[in-house]
Parts: C-alpha cells; structure tokens; sequence
C-alpha cells in the first residue's frame, strides 16, 4: 500500500484552531507507529476510528506535554479497556522511561508499577545514534527548544519512504540533515514571519528549504496567526484527519 500518514493530531499545546496535540499515525506494510502522542491523542484515536493495539510503536520527539502526554491514558487503556497483550514500543530522548513513570504517577498514582497485561519496552534515543526499531530505522537529530531531556528531530525510514519530523525547535542547522531529501518533512511552523525562541517560523524554514530539498512538505503545529494564513501557503498544511499517501 505504500505509506500512508494520517495527522490524528495537529495542533499546539493551546488547542489553537480547536485542533488535537501532536499525534501522526504512519502505516506501511510491515509497521503501524505514531509520532508523538499529546495529552488529547487518545481521544484523536477514537474519534478517527484508529485501534490503539494496532500500534507497535511511539516515538517521541520531546518531552513536553502536547508531545508525550497522552500515554499514561494510553497505557492504562490498553490495560483496562482495550486489554492489549502484544508488546508496545515507546521510543524518545533520554529521560523518557523516568518521565513517563513521574506523569502516571502524578495522574493516577500507583499506575507506574506492577503488570499492565502486556510489554511495554521504553528505548531511549541518543542523538545522531541510528536505532532500528522492527522494520523501522530511525535517527534521531538534536534539536533547540528546552524541555528537560534532549529535544529531537527524527529521521525515519520505512518502506523505503524517508519521513523527517522536525519535532518543536527554533532554526538549528540539524534539521538540514534530519530531512535531506527527504519523501515527506513535517515541519512545525508556529508563526508566520515572528521569530520567538525554541520555535520555527514559516519565513525561516523557507528561506532554507533549498537546503533540505524535501520532495514534500507539510506544515504543522500552527498558532492562530499561522492559521489564519495556511491559505496562502506554498506548501501543504496540515488539520486533524488529513491523510496523504507516500
């Protein structure tokens, strides 16, 4: 079938334009995994009719919550409701296996430990290590927006497609090797032409996408001054259910 993407989720951590945290399904032949999982992902799960044991892995790109909030919900879904027993990977920075156990604990204290019912496998991602996770190979790039544990851009290739996820980050010339060529860029672009720190402009990321060379590109991760112009784009950009095809 080739790789289809779906944007479960696309939004800010603001809920700017009533849309989701970050959450990107992928589907190839040999593996189903997200990019990032936001506190609301698993209410984009259902509301998009995607069955959470369908997924073999997470990877993570930063250790912000509208980027990896979601899982303690998830784990104990898998764990309650949908009664998983096929093992889950959940892939990010270093300091991802103690993060995760601190945000269940916080939200339903006493959920970190004992048996959930299946193998929930943390991997912790050095930067600029490639990491083959099943069918998936993935190289993590570091990134600049401060979030306790290295940020990440993430190069993933899977059927022979190469999709690079910029994660949150202001410019930083690691995204040029992140997404080199790459089939698909998701770029995050949280303002138009204003430059803030830890975050991407849409002036700035095209001013070096000549580097990059993508052969596609989708916008996302939009305020609502992005919003407003996502019209007028050259590029894609991405809502809440868009699918697209590799």
């Amino acid at each position: 079938m080739g790789v289809r993407i779906t944007f479960l989720g696309s939004g800010d951590a603001f809920g700017s334009g009533g849309r989701m945290n970050a959450c990107i399904l992928v589907e190839a032949d040999e593996a189903r995994f997200l990019l990032d999982f936001g506190a609301s992902s698993l209410i984009a799960m259902r509301r998009h009719g995607v069955d959470p044991n369908d997924i073999d892995a997470i990877l993570i790109s930063h250790l912000h919550g509208d980027h990896f909030g979601g899982i303690p919900f998830l784990v104990l879904d898998s764990q309650f409701v949908t009664k998983r027993t096929d093992p889950l990977t959940i892939a990010g920075p270093p300091g991802t296996r103690e993060r995760i156990k601190r945000a269940m604990e916080v939200l339903f204290p006493g959920s970190s430990d004992g048996d959930h019912g299946f193998e929930l496998d943390t991997v912790e991602m050095e930067p600029g290590e490639a990491r083959r996770l099943g069918s998936i190979a993935v190289t993590p790039y570091l990134v600049s927006h401060p979030s306790g544990a290295p940020p990440l851009a993430l190069r993933i290739e899977v059927d022979g497609r190469v999709i690079a996820y910029t994660g949150d980050t202001e410019w930083t010339g690691s995204l040029v090797e992140a997404g080199r060529g790459a089939d698909l860029l998701i770029a995050e672009a949280y303002f138009y032409d204003r430059e803030v720190a830890h975050h991407l402009d849409y002036r700035t990321l095209a001013t070096h996408l000549d580097e990059i060379a993508p052969k596609r590109l989708v916008i996302t991760h939009m305020s609502d001054d992005m919003l407003s112009r996502a019209g007028s784009l050259e590029c894609d950009f991405a809502e809440d259910g868009l699918t697209i095809e590799l």
